[in-house]
């Protein structure tokens, strides 16, 4: 018995698979058949339906490209802050560079001043001296 059943479930195993290759066979005869004559497996959508789908498609398209254009004016505005952001660091930095400027020149004008006042303190002293000298 254990032969037969043994036979029986091979038997059944080759059915099986005869007629999944065969029903293979079909689909692929139909599809060739199809696209010679022309027909499609979706021709039994009714003009109602691809209605249906055609707005449903007009919808996600307008959904979707108010989502891109959010985004992109998302970056340009992104954009435009950090440029924003860049000019105002640039002109933070001119602004202290000018100051520095300043501070060293008014720094050099005060040295040059006390070095002119010491230079002239001290030559009408040497000038009095001399004078003392010649007359003696």
């Amino acid at each position: 018995m254990d032969a037969q059943n043994v036979a029986g479930e091979v038997a059944q195993a080759a059915h099986h698979a005869s007629s999944g290759i065969f029903d293979e066979f079909k689909k692929l005869g139909s599809s060739f058949l199809g696209q010679i004559v022309g027909s499609s497996p979706n021709a039994d959508l009714k003009h109602n339906e691809i209605k249906d789908l055609a707005k449903g498609d007009k919808e996600f398209s307008e959904v979707a490209s108010a989502e891109v254009a959010a985004r992109v004016k998302a970056y340009y505005e992104q954009y435009y802050q950090l440029q924003k952001k860049r000019k105002e660091q640039l002109e933070e930095k001119e602004e202290s560079k000018e100051e520095e400027e300043k501070k060293m020149e008014e720094l050099n004008e005060e040295r040059v001043a006390k070095g002119q006042m010491g230079v002239g303190a001290e030559i009408a002293k040497t000038r009095a001296e001399i004078k003392n000298y010649g007359a003696e």
